[in-house]
């Protein structure tokens, strides 16, 4: 039941049924029809006759020699009998062999016939059984209907085709085997040739759940075909460049998890077997612990608020506020790196810059990409936060660094969760602060309040991160319409 409805099947099938029509087709219109198309052609022959002796009667009225010779010439050419009879005189010519049949006939009847006719032309085929032949004949008048010149009549045999119809038939019926024969050979062989580059291309599709990416088909017949197979193995690549994103994804997860569970465990059984009775070392110890679960806390959140964005389930709370003053709040919470790690954070802000976006959202996009940066930033430990008008209505932020930078090529990328930008470096690099996943959640951010964002960057002197903004301006309220008013006195009042 499978093969019955398989292409190759199908294929062949309607291939066999194309031929098959050809074949009935052809047999109809040469074999079946041939008598119809034989007796049609004689008609015209007729008719196209009489048509040439009415106009050569006209001209050569006056030179019955040449008029003579044309009849002659069409009686012999087209083997006819062809009688014309006038008030004067009746002149045959007969080109049939002598039929007796043609002189015995009454032309009397054809002749009034035609003049009865609104054509002026009167048809008529018969059976001659002295001769065992199909006769047509054909009348009509010169002139006028009322006082015709003359009548022209003509007839022609149709040749016997009975005989030549069946030899017709059995070389048909011969040349037809030959052709299905060859047919079924044909159809199979392009039927193979069309599916079997679809059965790769299912084959190799039913190997991609198995995590089998890498296998190529090669197919250069048609075009159709080969951008099939070259969709599929751009979905295999994606899908493979997907799965080792999720492996990487799932590993560096872990690894951020497993990394302050471990702390958390280690310096709790500290407190536990050490420091319980030293105030100072215990209280170092809480506070790694507490440190630990809030990156613990901060990473699960990430996670949350990414999936939220990706699935967009996220409300916008929009709202008009000055960015310019809450940078300082964000980069106030990296104090802890400044007294730790000696870390700089240089802020260059235009004042007084007003944007309409999402508060929270947009002061964790702030956030993420300084971190970011204080993350991979250089040997000098700086990192320069911009924040200034670009245009008239528009304003740009940007966090620098001046770390090891991004190859070209491996740009578009870093909005990926955990993308490693160097194939040197396979080793996850855990973020300062925050959990490792801000650039897409920056993206994420972005994208959804509609606002341009990129990074530029050069190997070896660092990378720029930023997004611009359209600038809020405060629709000023039209002044009130200030009227003077004059007020005139009356006269009663100026004599007081």
């Amino acid at each position: 039941m499978k093969f019955l409805r398989s292409i190759k099947f199908n294929v062949w099938v309607r291939f066999e049924a194309i031929v098959i029509a050809m074949l009935v087709f052809t047999y109809v219109f040469l074999i079946a029809m041939f008598p119809m198309f034989y007796e049609w052609m004689k008609s015209y022959e007729i008719a196209e006759a009489m048509a040439y002796i009415k106009a050569s009667w006209t001209v050569s009225n006056d030179n019955g020699d040449d008029f003579n010779a044309a009849v002659t010439r069409i009686a012999w050419k087209n083997k006819m009998y062809i009688e014309l009879t006038t008030p004067y005189y009746r002149g045959v010519v007969d080109y049939l062999g002598g039929s007796q049949s043609m002189y015995q006939l009454d032309k009397t009847q054809y002749r009034q016939a035609a003049l009865d006719s609104d054509t002026g032309i009167y048809y008529e085929k018969f059976r001659d059984e002295r001769e065992n032949n199909t006769v047509l004949t054909m009348c009509t008048y010169i002139g006028d209907k009322d006082d015709p010149d003359a009548f022209i009549f003509i007839c022609s045999y149709m040749e016997p085709v009975g005989s030549t119809m069946a030899i017709f038939q059995r070389q048909f019926l011969f040349v037809a085997v030959i052709i299905m024969m060859l047919t079924v050979f044909i159809s199979a062989f392009f039927a193979s040739r069309l599916t079997n580059p679809i059965i790769r291309i299912n084959k190799h599709a039913k190997e991609l759940p198995q995590g089998k990416f890498d296998a190529t088909i090669d197919d250069k017949d048609f075009n159709e075909i080969k951008q099939l197979a070259a969709t599929l193995q751009d979905a295999s690549r994606e899908i493979a460049k997907s799965d080792d994103l999720r492996r990487e994804l799932m590993a560096n997860i872990s690894h951020d998890l497993r990394t302050p569970l471990t702390m958390i465990k280690a310096y709790a059984e500290m407190i536990r077997d050490l420091s319980g009775d030293n105030p100072e070392k215990r209280e170092r110890h809480l506070k790694v612990i507490i440190d630990e679960t809030d990156r613990l806390s901060s990473l699960v959140n990430d996670i949350l608020d990414l999936s939220k964005l990706q699935a967009g389930v996220t409300e916008m709370n929009m709202s008009v506020f000055d960015l310019s003053e809450r940078l300082s709040g964000v980069i106030s919470r990296f104090d802890i790196l400044k007294e730790n790690d000696g870390i700089i954070i240089e802020l260059h802000a235009d004042d007084g810059i007003m944007i309409n976006a999402d508060v929270t959202k947009l002061e964790q996009v702030v956030y993420n990409l300084i971190n970011n940066a204080v993350t991979y930033t250089g040997d000098d430990n700086t990192v320069i936060v911009r924040l200034y008008r670009k245009e008239p209505g528009l304003m740009r932020f940007e966090v620098t660094d001046h770390g090891d930078g991004i190859a070209p090529e491996y740009l578009p990328y870093i909005w990926d969760r955990y993308y490693k930008v160097s194939e040197r470096n396979k080793t996850h690099k855990r973020a300062k602060m925050g959990s490792g996943i801000g650039l897409s959640i920056v993206k994420n951010v972005l994208e959804q309040h509609g606002f341009r964002y990129g990074a530029d960057s050069e190997v070896g002197k660092g990378s720029t991160f930023w997004f611009e903004a359209p600038e809020y301006h405060e629709q000023p309220e039209p002044e009130p319409v200030r009227q003077s008013i004059r007020l005139r006195k009356n006269n009663d009042d100026a004599d007081k």
